[in-house]
């Protein structure tokens, strides 16, 4: 009897080892995995904004709007190519979300900036205040987030669902219907 829990006792002993083994062994692929790839998240940017209406209703309670801005998501990854597999953008101004709008989803190489065109219009009520404001400054200041579902794809293996979320804060001069430069967006 004393035999028998001997062996089972090394029985377990042995798979304890052997389990250890493996998991060693597959922290030492990831470890290379990640040498080889060095798998980022994609940076984003806005480079040109379209301002065509932007004003007062005759009410002066509701801010009728009609904005254009260009989106430019950039993969900074050697061998990693990303499927976005949804995409989304919210224009916020006063500090309250007037709307949102879904951008096409796309397949994007490694090294490759793609270029994507948020469209917002409409009216919204409750940003008034902030528009006479920014008005008498001469500056109107936008926020627009970009959330975004992808997946990384290494060789033919595509892994993860990743959820990236970028802040883009923009300051546009009052009068200028487009304006082009470069806002950099926080992730």
């Amino acid at each position: 009897m004393l035999r028998s829990e001997s062996s089972d006792g090394c029985c377990c002993c042995q798979l304890l080892c052997s389990l250890l083994k493996i998991v060693i062994t597959a922290g030492f692929a990831l470890f290379f995995w990640w040498l080889i790839f060095r798998p980022r998240l994609p940076r984003a940017s806005i480079h040109q904004i379209q301002l065509s209406d932007f004003n007062l209703t005759a009410n002066n309670s509701t801010l009728r709007f009609n904005l254009t801005v260009a989106v430019a998501l950039r993969n900074p990854n050697k061998r990693v190519s990303l499927y976005y597999d949804a995409l989304d953008a919210a224009l916020f101004y006063g500090g309250k979300q007037i709307q949102s709008a879904p951008l096409p989803v796309f397949y994007q190489p490694h090294k490759n900036t793609a270029e994507l065109e948020g469209k917002f219009r409409g009216s919204a009520a409750g940003v008034a205040e902030a528009f006479r404001a920014e008005r008498a400054e001469g500056t109107f200041n936008f926020e627009v987030r970009v959330e975004s579902s992808l997946r990384m794809k290494l060789w033919f293996v595509k892994i993860g669902h990743f959820h990236p979320k970028f802040d883009c804060k923009v300051g546009i001069s009052g009068g200028v219907p487009v304006t082009n430069g470069t806002w950099n967006c926080d992730r």
